[in-house]
């Protein structure tokens, strides 16, 4: 019988600081350290033969297994009353046995079910069933961040399409970490990033990591997939914010180059080189027309000192939007500055672009407060000038030029016939 979850006492706001790199060394694998495989843990590659399990699930109706990962099980469902319908994320039934893992639910679930933001998807409703932590989701129609990379494949994606998805991202980031209570997803990676048919981005998943490490109080590694946690988290430091943006390099670097810019097959390898080696340069391909405001805010974010990084996700939409095509997204997208615009036509991509997020004629929105400590902005409008416009300008030069010299030529033939 379904029963809401009542409020229980404020959980431990430390529970990940007793875990150590160290502790992470001293074995390879554990259910909450998670090392990402291509194919693995994606929506949708669950076995179809579950979709036949057709029960209730207190007010809703399951359709069918949407996807399974290490955190649960994802269903297409129908609430009864309203035939709404809804992802259904039934966590893993360990998370409900521990005391701690249900207070870290009912906490981090109550503050994103007050989230409202077009980034980040909808919590409708959250319960426990049958001693079950189950969540109601808005359903999304699109494909994850990882499928569209998996199409692109080794090229990468164009970097004005990479640029489009990471600021959309970051406005999400923004939605959550704003408040006296931020949201640190603390697991931010493709998977976890729905690109919608409508042309919108939905960030999933927030909160989920840190129900899993309260509800795990005594294990030796942080809860994540290990390919994209910070150096602080892989430590088992105090997180802030600045985790989640780290996160969002990787996934840029990554969506550029076509792959990761860390990897081994050993984990305890991986953790060092993310906890002690700089991010290696983007490959010559995945720089070619990369603006340079983009590459310089790409390694910031990859600083392995969390000081070191954009000190906010705000800072990191707005230094984005200056080279995102103008392309119709959600209405909070257009309503974020009421400040003066610039259009400038942008640089033709000079890959193939898999999806029409990109455009050869789209227009980027500069914000007039900030062109002047944006100089590379210049360098953006002068490179974005195609064939034909330079063209036409030299044409004008060379017609102005012949216009002065028939006109010195008609002034010397008066003075010589006077």
């Amino acid at each position: 019988m379904a029963a809401p979850l009542l409020p229980l006492p404020a959980a431990d706001a430390s529970p990940d600081r007793a875990n150590s790199r160290a502790g992470a060394e001293a074995e390879d694998t554990t259910p909450s350290l998670v090392l990402y495989k291509e194919g693995e843990g994606e929506e949708g590659s669950a076995s179809m033969s579950e979709s036949s399990e057709a029960r209730r699930v207190g007010d809703f109706l399951i359709r069918r297994l949407i996807g399974e990962g290490g955190m649960g099980k994802v269903y297409e469902a129908e609430e009864r009353l309203s035939r709404r319908r809804v992802a259904l994320k039934i966590l893993r039934p360990e998370l409900a046995r521990s005391e701690s893992g249900r207070r870290a639910f009912v906490n981090e679930m109550g503050i994103l079910a007050r989230l409202d933001d077009p980034h980040v998807v909808r919590c409708l409703h959250c319960t426990e069933v049958d001693g079950e932590l189950v969540m109601a989701l808005e359903y999304l129609e699109g494909q994850t961040l990882r499928a569209r990379m998996s199409e692109a494949g080794s090229a990468g994606l164009p970097w004005d399409t990479v640029v489009g998805i990471a600021a959309r991202i970051a406005a999400g980031l923004e939605a959550a970490h704003a408040g006296d209570e931020p949201i640190i997803h603390r697991d931010l990676k493709p998977e976890n990033v729905m690109l919608l048919d409508d042309g919108g981005l939905k960030v999933m998943d927030f909160g989920i990591a840190k129900v899993l490490a309260a509800a795990s109080p005594h294990t030796t590694h942080s809860v994540g997939t290990l390919q994209y946690m910070s150096p602080e988290q892989i430590d088992a430091q105090p997180l802030t914010t600045a985790s989640d943006l780290y996160a969002l390099g990787l996934i840029m670097w990554e969506a550029l180059a076509g792959r990761l810019p860390f990897e081994s097959e050993s984990p305890r390898k991986l953790l060092d080189m993310l906890c002690t080696q700089p991010a290696p340069p983007l490959p010559d391909a995945a720089r070619r027309g990369l603006p340079r405001g983009v590459e310089a805010l790409l390694e910031q974010l990859l600083e392995k000192d969390p000081k070191a990084r954009p000190a906010s996700a705000a800072e990191v939409r707005e230094r984005l939007e200056v080279f995102c095509p103008a392309a119709p997204g959600p209405a909070k997208d257009n309503e974020r500055s009421s400040t003066t615009e610039a259009r400038v036509t942008s640089t033709p991509t000079p890959t193939p672009t898999p999806a029409p997020a990109a455009s050869a004629s789209a227009k980027v929105e500069l914000k007039a407060k900030d062109t002047a400590r944006r100089l590379d902005t210049v360098a953006l409008v002068e490179s974005s000038r195609g064939p034909k416009e330079i063209a036409n300008t030299k044409a004008a030069m060379i017609l102005a030029g012949l216009t002065v010299a028939a006109g010195l030529l008609t002034y010397l033939v008066r003075l010589l016939t006077a």
